[in-house]
């Protein structure tokens, strides 16, 4: 029991401390100082007497392999320990993350707050999620059964619990609970993912060997390469290495087999067949008349050899990739760049992130080139395909800032986006979509129909010379500034003299 409480009535705003300033709400309710060294023992107690629900948002857990009796590996395994009986668990964490100097300018420690945390949450069965990476899910709060609730500013972490001067306090109210748990709701949520779907096997070797990926590039050789990928999705694993290939299937996967007779795209098809075999060595080509062709893959390395699916060094490239369209929709660079992603996502220990220098990047993969990363890169994030996080600027020199941090996000259907598009300009007028639209270029998010629709909002809000006003100041801003995005433009708005919202 908690030999501290105290049964009070009293006038609680208490969702000022989750950032809710709409509007002040009175409760009564009992509350329990749980600050300092109290705050460990009592959420414990609460946790292992959870009955129903337990949902849990933190800004930081820190879990360590060495230490597996720390404070906050107990409450994790009372969390895993109420989900085996039953009650029903939710988790939010905050994403977004921290670049940790080491002992050299230019030595870097990536850090992702709540990995760990977020594995082993996973792995028991229990909904955990990332908050949207473009606003900071700061609080740190539990709410239990529906009607207790543990705010303050203590995160689960190592120096929290015994170290820093925390504060917090646990509340019994049923209102409070739902008015907690219903601004909850309202957190966009990202599931940690490590596999995306049904997928193909890809060697690495495909896009490091010099001789195939990055000498396609060199060539512009962009229909081999989808070709090829083609072929790999439709091959089968059978130990000969053998596929029989749809001239028509092909033909509509590269669009053009509409508005093209069947003679012409069969040409371009055994073009590109013929270039496959004779210039890369990656597959023997048997054209068979008015039959579908045979195709026979072969091994990189020895191409008297078949190919077989590598059981050490491949990554997945998802079906959904074709399903979508994808390899029409793309630029090769970006197509190029996106199979990169795959690669280093696949073997980041700094899920869902990963990091590598421009320089490491084209070294690793052929000399594809700076230019054909750079723009590749940008153009998935404009996609939407990726997230894409800056180190913060300093007075520090450009070469000592940690390299850019890389995320890959789910593959959508291109199709369904414009149609979402197309519906927000039908709603608010080509005019305002389109200056919408050319603001949300400005953050890397034309591509993004939430915020375009938020923009055309805050312009009925605010008016045009205040959005006009924030846009620019950000658009000052280097294209690698972290500043450079949506949520500062917001802040901007926000914090502008006089920027009073204007009333509907």
């Amino acid at each position: 029991m908690l030999k501290a409480r105290k049964y009070l009535t009293i006038f609680l705003i208490a969702l000022a401390v989750l950032g809710i300033t709409a509007r002040a709400i009175c409760y009564q309710a009992e509350v329990v100082n749980i600050s300092g060294n109290k705050y460990f023992p009592a959420v414990k107690e609460a946790l292992a007497k959870a009955k129903e629900s337990i949902y849990l948002v933190m800004f930081t857990i820190e879990l360590s392999a060495e230490k597996q009796n720390s404070k906050a590996n107990q409450l994790i395994n009372t969390v895993i320990e109420a989900k085996n009986r039953g009650v029903d668990v939710e988790v939010v964490l905050d994403q977004n993350v921290d670049f940790v100097q080491r002992k050299y300018p230019s030595d870097w420690e990536i850090k992702i707050k709540s990995t760990n945390a977020c594995k082993r949450l996973k792995d028991a069965g229990i909904k955990v999620y990332y908050d949207d990476p473009v606003k900071y899910v700061h609080a740190k709060a539990v709410v239990i059964d529906k009607k207790t609730v543990i705010l303050g500013s203590t995160n689960w972490t190592e120096a929290a619990f015994d170290r820093n001067i925390e504060v917090s306090v646990l509340i019994e109210s049923k209102d409070l609970a739902q008015e907690i748990l219903n601004y909850f709701k309202t957190i966009k949520k990202e599931e940690y993912v490590e596999f995306i779907g049904k997928s193909t096997p890809i060697s690495w070797s495909f896009l490091e060997d010099q001789k195939i990926a990055p000498l396609m590039v060199k060539n512009q050789a962009e229909r081999a390469f989808d070709v090829y990928l083609y072929l790999l999705w439709k091959f089968d694993g059978n130990p000969e290495g053998k596929i029989l290939l749809s001239y028509d299937d092909l033909a509509k996967h590269l669009g053009i087999y509409e508005g093209w007779n069947t003679t012409d795209y069969r040409r371009q098809i055994i073009k590109v067949l013929r270039e496959l075999e004779q210039e890369y060595k990656l597959i023997k080509f048997e054209p068979r008349y008015a039959k579908e062709a045979g195709i026979t893959l072969l091994n990189y390395e020895d191409p008297g050899k078949v190919y077989t699916i590598s059981q050490e060094q491949y990554f997945g490239l998802p079906d959904d990739y074709f399903n979508f369209g994808w390899s029409r929709e793309l630029s090769f660079r970006a197509k190029v760049c996106f199979l990169i992603n795959l690669i280093c996502s696949n073997i980041s220990d700094t899920k869902p992130y990963w990091s590598k220098s421009l320089a490491e990047i084209t070294k690793q993969f052929g000399g594809i080139g700076d230019d054909i990363v750079y723009k590749g890169m940008d153009e998935l994030r404009r996609k939407k395909l990726i997230d894409v996080r800056y180190d913060q600027f300093s007075d520090k020199p450009y070469v000592e800032r940690a390299p850019k941090m890389y995320k890959l996000l789910k593959l959508y259907d291109p199709k369904e986006l414009e149609l979402r598009l197309k519906a927000i300009g039908d709603k608010y007028g080509e005019v305002s979509y389109s200056k919408a639209r050319k603001y949300g270029k400005i953050v890397f998010e034309e591509n993004n129909p939430e915020v375009i629709e938020d923009i055309i909002l805050k312009t009925e809000q605010y008016g045009e010379k205040k959005v006009k006003k924030a846009f620019d100041l950000i658009g000052q801003k280097n294209i690698d500034n972290p500043k450079r995005s949506y949520g500062y433009v917001v802040g901007i708005l926000e914090n502008l003299k006089d920027a009073k919202p204007r009333p509907f």
